[in-house]
């Protein structure tokens, strides 16, 4: 990718991440496993009002009551949201979350200009009809970004107005309660699932 700002914010999660990845809880509430970083303190997660992939009107808030996972990202991107995507489908159809735990997979647009709730269902299709797509103007996600310390910025405009958006990547785990517990960076789905399944019993 050209866009130097992209290949600035990879750079940094590069960096970063080693530092996160399979770091050890102090709690038994959320296993440790590698490539996930455990969060302490929890994010709480405020209020927002979205628009999902149905057109419908939804409050941020209406993940709580389940383990849900979280990928900011948007239906133009050429790398990360597609690979991020496909591994939300694997852990969904893989079987490794019991049927009894509450799962729910969501992406949060970073593009509300061009991702409008038919580009984000047509986006979902090619995953499964059971993710859920949320869609607003960048200033009202920016906000809701920051509350999971995740962050986006859009690169320049060229000739034909085409553009890429600059996201982390990682993916964002909530409990029930609303609070981010975690953030998992290409974790293997057996250590997702433990996750899911350990945040599901609290």
């Amino acid at each position: 990718m050209n866009d130097g700002a992209w290949v600035k914010l990879l750079a940094v999660s590069a960096l970063l991440a080693p530092l996160f990845l399979g770091t050890p809880s102090a709690e038994a509430a959320v296993p440790s496993h590698e490539r996930i970083r455990v969060l302490e303190p929890a994010r709480t997660i405020g209020e927002a009002q979205l628009t999902d992939q149905n057109g419908g009107a939804v409050a941020l808030s209406s993940i709580r009551g389940s383990v849900t996972f979280v990928l900011f990202g948007y239906t133009n991107c050429p790398d990360a949201c597609p690979t991020g995507m496909e591994r939300l489908r694997e852990l969904h159809d893989s079987g490794a979350i019991p049927h009894d735990v509450k799962v729910k997979y969501v992406l949060i647009s970073v593009d509300g200009d061009r991702d409008t709730p038919a580009a984000m269902k047509a986006f979902l299709a090619k995953y499964s009809r059971d993710f859920i797509g949320l869609t607003a103007s960048p200033t009202t996600v920016k906000p809701i970004a920051a509350q999971f310390a995740a962050s986006f910025f859009a690169g320049a405009h060229d000739h034909a107005d085409h553009y890429t958006v600059a996201h982390s990547p990682q993916i964002f785990v909530v409990d029930p309660a609303g609070n981010v517990r975690a953030e998992v960076y290409g974790a293997s789905l057996d250590a997702m699932a433990d996750v899911a399944r350990a945040l599901s019993t609290e």
